[in-house]
């Protein structure tokens, strides 16, 4: 499939899903039917049940409309969609997202994730209550990073920080999940955790990422971090990745780190086995940081990431009721 660019400043709308209400309510006994008599729409279903995958809305994806970005993920066969709020514009474009992402009743926003600069403005650095606000209610997970280390910042102020998200949070039904990041004040899960346990709060979670966790060091134990944050685990992001990181510069970290799902010489089985053994039926996340600028069309990447997934999802997280 072909998803056509923005050029020239004018909006090229993909011509996809015009469904009426109706047709809307109807989906998925049209589905069925097509299933059942052996018809091939090509139109990939999201999966059902454990461990749904979804992805970020990076790798290229930026350059659409939400609208189009929404129709694109489920085109291909996503879950769902996982949202930057970096900047202003995206904290106001996040009601677009909501709106294009109700349009399929199989198809969520699982989350929208800030970050807290220490050295920014305090309008920036307060975003977060914005994008609470907005989501509130509506399942979404409120992913929270905490910036680079700065002098003077002491973990008393940040766990400050971080409970007053939380409670704050809470009382608008949003889930905080803390994310770990790369060169940043938590930069892995089991660093990370000491605090969540410490504040001890049931709105308060951990993301893990395979990207950040390879660059802490954890490459070659991802499986003994899953078994170590076990209780605390709600949402979990993978790409595919090579055995050892590539640290000449910040792009090479990236390329190492964070390709296709079917790219990269990483073997996934043992982290995968661990999500297993503890059970993990949470979402899983392909983070898609850049993959575009590594010349592999959106399109492409995209499918054959999915294709990926569902060859080991079936293989590791086959569960059995």
């Amino acid at each position: 499939m072909n998803f056509p660019i923005k050029s020239g400043g004018k909006k090229q709308r993909l011509q996809l899903f015009n469904l009426s209400l109706f047709e809307v309510k109807m989906k998925k006994v049209i589905v069925f039917c097509f299933i059942a008599i052996g018809y091939t729409s090509g139109y990939a279903q999201p999966n059902e049940g454990a461990n749904p995958f979804f992805c970020y809305n990076f790798g290229g994806l930026e350059r659409y409309s939400p609208e189009e970005q929404i129709d694109i993920l489920y085109k291909t066969g996503f879950d769902g969609i996982c949202l930057q709020m970096a900047k202003a514009e995206e904290v106001r474009n996040l009601d677009c997202f909501i709106r294009a992402a109700d349009r399929y009743a199989d198809f969520k926003i699982y989350s929208a994730f800030v970050r807290y600069n220490f050295e920014d403005e305090e309008l920036d650095k307060n975003r977060w209550k914005q994008v609470v606000d907005k989501i509130q209610g509506k399942s979404i997970a409120l992913w929270f990073i905490f910036g680079k280390p700065q002098p003077g910042i002491t973990h008393e102020h940040v766990e400050r920080i971080l409970r007053r998200v939380v409670n704050y949070a809470e009382s608008k039904q949003v889930p905080v999940v803390l994310y770990p990041h790369s060169t940043c004040y938590f930069f892995s899960a089991e660093q990370a955790l000491p605090t969540v346990q410490k504040i001890n709060h049931p709105n308060l979670t951990l993301a893990v990422h395979s990207c950040h966790e390879m660059r802490a060091g954890n490459g070659n134990r991802l499986d003994q971090v899953v078994l170590n944050v076990k209780n605390y685990i709600s949402f979990v992001t993978i790409a595919g990745a090579d055995n050892e990181i590539d640290r000449t510069s910040a792009f090479t970290i990236d390329r190492s780190t964070i390709q296709p799902l079917d790219k990269g010489n990483y073997d996934y089985s043992k982290f995968l086995n661990a999500l297993r053994a503890i059970e993990y039926k949470g979402p899983v996340g392909f983070i898609n940081f850049k993959i575009d600028k590594q010349g592999i069309p959106v399109d492409v990447y995209l499918q054959e990431t999915l294709t990926e997934w569902k060859g080991l999802k079936s293989k590791y997280l086959n569960y059995k009721e």
